[in-house]
């Protein structure tokens, strides 16, 4: 079953569908006739601990992803490296609309936290606390009696779904799985902005990702000021910033001309923010790129951009890295006219 490898950037459990085959040879398929027999599905491949997806549309390919060793490509990258894996098995299946709904976001969602603790968080909370937000988050629980997904979007639970009803259902089905107690938590971003219910652009027009681009991992600030004592899951307050009611009492501040104190908003030093990170990450600028575009959408400044990027891990990097990158964005927020 895809997304059984458990490393951060995998690729989840998907939602069932009607299975036309499983674990064939690939040598034995022509993987460009498949698309018109499926219509509407996905064809998944797997060669030992790499696994890959073809998302089918209308019996077109539109999204081709592969991961291999922590690294995930995607486009042309992708259907390179999977036709280059030739002791792979392919497996192939219809899905419903309802679920063709939800591969877009559950292929394309980042790691920002891939191991985080069951027995760490109260788990109504944890969902209350992402329901509280903007965007679309996937959240991935894993214990010993199995796996399921749940799919949260602008403050709903739009689809959830486990391995003993991998049918979408109802948000009861983590709950169950949570009464446990013990397990392990992932949590995935989808960074397209817009609906989780959109169907994604055709492959051709989809940005082409260095398959080397490492993976970046965002961990828990500390820092005092983004932490209230009556938050029960103060760690993703710190990663996703404040709920937007009170978000305004703990942005840091700049003084402006007038005396008035207010952030400077990353999208207003947007092209400049862009250019530091690539500068000091070079063609590993990406993953950070996408972070700075998300903060800019979501209208955060660049102090809370510049406290993110500052615990953030990427191998490769030295955690100074970082830490000069964050200094650079608050020394260009510094330096704006007011």
């Amino acid at each position: 079953m895809i997304g059984e490898l458990g490393r951060d950037w995998s690729l989840p459990l998907l939602p069932a569908g009607a299975t036309m085959f499983d674990a064939l040879p690939i040598g034995a398929l022509v993987l460009d006739a498949l698309a018109p027999a499926v219509g509407n599905g996905v064809i998944t491949v797997r060669d030992g601990e790499r696994e890959g997806i073809l998302v089918v549309r209308d019996g077109v390919v539109s999204e081709m992803v592969w991961v291999a060793d922590g690294v995930r490509s995607n486009g042309d990258t992708a259907l390179t490296l999977i036709r280059g894996a030739h002791s792979a098995t392919v497996s192939a299946c219809r899905l419903p609309d309802e679920a063709m709904d939800l591969v877009g976001p559950l292929i394309r969602g980042a790691p920002c936290y891939a191991d985080l603790r069951l027995e760490w968080v109260v788990w109504p909370q944890l969902l209350h606390d992402f329901r509280e937000r903007g965007g679309t988050f996937v959240v991935e629980l894993e214990v010993t009696t199995g796996r399921g997904v749940t799919v949260i979007q602008n403050g709903r639970q739009i689809a959830t779904f486990a391995e003993s009803h991998p049918t979408l259902g109802t948000p009861d089905l983590l709950d169950n799985l949570a009464a446990s107690g013990v397990g392990t938590i992932r949590i995935l971003v989808d960074p397209v902005v817009g609906s989780a219910l959109q169907s994604a652009p055709p492959a051709s027009a989809a940005p082409k990702i260095d398959a080397q681009r490492p993976a970046v991992i965002v961990q828990p600030l500390t820092n005092p000021m983004t932490e209230q004592a009556d938050d029960p899951n103060a760690t993703l307050s710190a990663l996703f910033g404040l709920h937007r009611d009170d978000s305004d009492q703990f942005e840091p501040t700049r003084v402006d001309r007038s005396g008035r104190r207010e952030p400077t908003q990353v999208e207003a030093v947007l092209p400049q923010l862009k250019l530091l990170v690539r500068n000091r990450l070079q063609r590993s600028s990406g993953s950070v790129e996408e972070i700075v575009d998300s903060a800019a959408h979501d209208r955060h400044s660049v102090e809370w951009l510049a406290d993110r990027v500052r615990v953030m891990i990427m191998r490769g990097f030295l955690p100074s890295t970082f830490d000069q990158l964050a200094d650079d964005m608050l020394a260009l927020a510094a330096r704006e006219p007011d």
